[in-house]
Formats: structure tokens, C-alpha cells, sequence
């Protein structure tokens, strides 16, 4: 169920990158269900993991911000994964880059305004 609301979240807020995933067939159980069931933890440094936490943990719709932040993930590397095939998006989206978290917050906050 998480997965197909992040899948819809995506597809509302990024179809090109959507469409682009959808044609790799890159199907979110092979990315997400690591990000989701583990709330993040093994994708970001523990000090970022805990900012991430306090702002899902702040939140009385937690697991909807959890589903923003996943998106915005994607969203933030959506150049990467527009250009990569599907072994090099694999390897991306299971190896989440180092990225500044406040940026993927701050489109996590946009998203879930919108």
C-alpha cells in the first residue's frame, strides 16, 4: 500500500520521471521497501537520519510525510534517473547518494502542501 502511494505521489508531482521509471519498468518494490519499512535509516548518515526522523516523528501524518520524502528522494536525483538505464537506476536508488538532506525536507514540505 506505501508503495503505490508513493508511485501516485510521483505520478502526480513528476509524470516525465514517472513515465520514465514506468518504462524501465523500475517498479518501487525494488527501491522502497528498504526505504519504507526502515524509515530511511541505511540510506542517509545517522545525524541526517535523525533530522529526518524528527520531522516524521513531528508530524500528527507521519506516514504521509514518509511518503513525501521518499518522493522527493526521487525527485531530487530525477536528472540521474531520467539519463540512467535500469542497472545504473537500480544501483542509484538502492545506494541513495549523499545529498543534503535539508534539500530533500524542503521538496518534502513542498510536496506535502501541494
Amino acid at each position: 500500500m506505501m508503495m503505490s502511494r508513493l508511485i501516485t505521489k510521483l505520478k502526480q508531482d513528476d509524470t516525465a520521471l514517472w513515465i520514465r521509471l514506468e518504462q524501465m519498468e523500475l517498479k518501487p518494490q525494488y527501491y522502497s521497501f528498504r526505504w519504507l519499512t526502515l524509515l530511511l535509516s541505511q540510506e542517509f548518515p545517522l545525524p541526517d537520519v535523525i533530522r529526518v526522523w524528527d520531522s516524521l516523528l513531528a508530524d500528527e501524518h507521519r506516514f504521509d510525510f514518509l511518503i513525501c520524502v521518499c518522493c522527493a528522494m526521487l525527485i531530487v536525483i530525477r536528472e540521474d534517473l531520467l539519463k540512467g538505464d535500469f542497472p545504473s537506476n537500480m544501483k542509484l536508488l538502492q545506494n541513495y547518494p549523499n545529498t543534503d538532506i535539508h534539500l530533500v525536507l524542503d521538496k518534502a514540505v513542498e510536496l506535502y502542501h501541494r
